[in-house]
């Protein structure tokens, strides 16, 4: 049996997509798009503290904090079908989650949902002052496992964090469905 690890992204795949959804119900697509990098990324690299971004979002968007507070706790709505697939696809493979966010909100999901028990290393971004798509966080993530793989995925709904990945090595998935990665990952 080949020796495989695959990584998952968390908002998007494990659960839906938060940040342009809450930015695109409030910005126009343009405006929300910029915004998006200006407030998210200093909040994944660990710079900007998840309270600082929820209020630097309230203040972009122009609505009391506690408004931004509720419907950006809202957002957070679990994919239970790619959750039963990384508990079948642990049975035979090393599973990893490697995400961009802000301290404690990865963590604080993971403890809600009991989810840590899916994974056998996570990264988040904000921990490591690296974010996707850098080339250095996907090795750090591999690193975790101190072992050398035949084949490692990366399951992203991101376009743009999967381009960077065939030149290191990793074999870039891009998410859809769970159904699209039973085909994808036969």
């Amino acid at each position: 049996m080949k020796n495989i690890l695959i990584i998952f992204d968390c908002f998007g795949v494990i659960f839906n997509e938060v940040a342009p959804v809450f930015l695109r119900r409030h910005l126009p697509k343009e405006t929300a798009d910029t915004v998006k990098e200006k407030l998210f990324v200093p909040a994944d690299l660990g710079l900007v503290t998840h309270e600082e971004l929820l209020r630097n979002m309230a203040d972009e968007v122009g609505l009391p904090l506690e408004e931004v507070k509720a419907e950006w706790e809202s957002l957070f709505v679990i994919k239970k079908d790619t959750v039963d697939y990384i508990m079948r696809l642990k049975q035979h493979y090393d599973i990893a989650l490697l995400s961009n966010a802000p301290t404690g909100v990865v963590e604080g999901l993971f403890e809600k949902h009991n989810l840590g028990r899916l994974f056998d290393n996570t990264l988040i971004s904000c921990n490591v002052g690296l974010a996707k798509p850098d080339p250095a966080i996907y090795r750090r993530c591999v690193s975790l496992f101190n072992k050398e793989y035949d084949e490692i995925y990366m399951i992203d709904d991101s376009p743009k964090n999967l381009e960077v990945l065939p030149s290191i090595g990793i074999k870039p998935v891009l998410f859809r469905t769970v159904d699209d990665l039973e085909c994808l990952l036969k």
